[in-house]
């Protein structure tokens, strides 16, 4: 599995290298998780694997949501956009072993970028000034929804 991690990593930093809004990878998308004992899970990645690029996580009625970029700069942090709702948020690094670095940065579910996504389903994340769209496909809109839905309630 570490290999996955790499090879989303490398596939970010390939679609970061252009300043066009596009989708990070044919095939990759939106899956919202509520396993028990872990919490609420929204991941941006290929289906059914650990190949993920952008994770977000809460508990029930935390409103506070965890998001983590595989490869982040934590010099410059990240930005969420939204249809013009900006947030920048500043980040931590964390050394995955075999997995290379994970930028965490933490937001609140009715931020505006994340209110916005939560409706709507778009999101463009703007990492060292390249924006990348993540936005949800009609059929992972509700799983979305429902991620933002359960983290305030």
């Amino acid at each position: 599995m570490p290999r996955l991690f790499a090879i989303s990593a490398v596939l970010l930093g390939l679609s970061l290298g252009s300043c066009v809004s596009r989708p990070v990878a044919p095939g990759f998308g939106w899956s919202f998780h509520h396993e028990a004992g872990e919490g609420l899970k929204l991941a941006y990645g290929a289906p059914a694997s650990d190949n993920v690029v952008l994770m977000m996580t809460c508990h029930p009625g935390s409103e506070r949501v965890n998001v983590s970029l595989m490869g982040g700069s934590p010099q410059r942090g990240l930005t969420l956009d939204s249809g013009g709702a900006r947030e920048h948020l500043d980040g931590v690094a964390v050394a995955t072993p075999g997995m290379g670095q994970l930028l965490e940065a933490y937001s609140h579910p009715a931020s505006g970028p994340l209110a916005r996504f939560a409706r709507t389903g778009d999101l463009n994340l703007i990492d060292r000034g390249r924006k990348v769209a993540l936005n949800a496909a009609p059929n992972e809109r509700p799983g979305v929804a429902r991620f933002f839905e359960s983290c305030r309630a």
